[in-house]
């Protein structure tokens, strides 16, 4: 199995990848990134408009940026033909948001239909969602995307203030969620670990679930 995978960010992504091929071993991977020819004047042209969904990632000296999920959507899709050139039998994008229009010849996983599904298909009717983002300005987009079930919403960065993590898990114990997600390809096991023992209620983390379904997939 040859295994492409791209990040809204740049390119190499060591924290998720790495812990990818600790669950999977010994598979191929390409990687590619969105933000890897681009300048930082070009970056900073894809930040979003006031009100506009826009997504959080990294950059390859570890700093996190805002970009537009609609001005990204064209250079994902650039890096999904580039990946199909290398003979990849299957493409993961490593972000947990929805994208409607996307497609490729090849095998495509989208990180955010597998926590939908997942969520769907295993929280109960009186159960109570809880989600936490990388930003505040997402707290909005993530209601929406999560209407139907009526999340409890708080945001702490994976990138930044590792303490805020804390506090947010602490909320969401005091709303007594039954489920967490944390949305984000960035969150760690750590941090995993960390709001499960505080809400003392499952977690689910998106970069082990996507090695767990590709390990499937092998």
């Amino acid at each position: 199995m040859k295994l492409g995978v791209i990040t809204i960010g740049q390119s190499p992504r060591n924290d998720v990848v790495g812990e990818i091929r600790e669950i999977l071993g010994h598979v191929k991977i390409v990687e590619r990134g969105c933000l890897d020819e681009l300048t930082n004047e070009q970056i900073e042209s894809l930040k979003p408009a006031e009100r506009e969904p826009f997504l959080v990632t990294v950059l390859r000296d570890g700093s996190s940026v805002q970009v537009s999920k609609e001005k990204t959507v064209q250079l994902l899709k650039k890096g999904i033909k580039e990946l199909e050139k290398e003979g990849v039998t299957s493409i993961v994008l490593l972000c947990t948001g929805d994208f409607l229009d996307l497609e490729s010849k090849k095998r495509l996983i989208q990180l955010g239909k597998l926590i939908g599904g997942l969520v769907e298909g295993m929280l109960a009717p009186e159960e109570k969602l809880g989600v936490i983002v990388p930003c505040s300005g997402q707290i909005g987009q993530t209601k929406k995307k999560w209407s139907h079930l009526d999340p409890v919403v708080e945001a702490a960065s994976p990138y930044e203030d590792s303490g805020k993590i804390l506090e947010v898990a602490e909320r969401l114990r005091v709303e007594n969620v039954d489920l967490t997600v944390l949305d984000c390809i960035g969150y760690t096991r750590q941090m995993k670990q960390t709001v499960r023992e505080i809400t003392e209620k499952p977690v689910i983390l998106a970069r082990s679930l996507l090695a767990r379904v590709l390990r499937e997939l092998c």
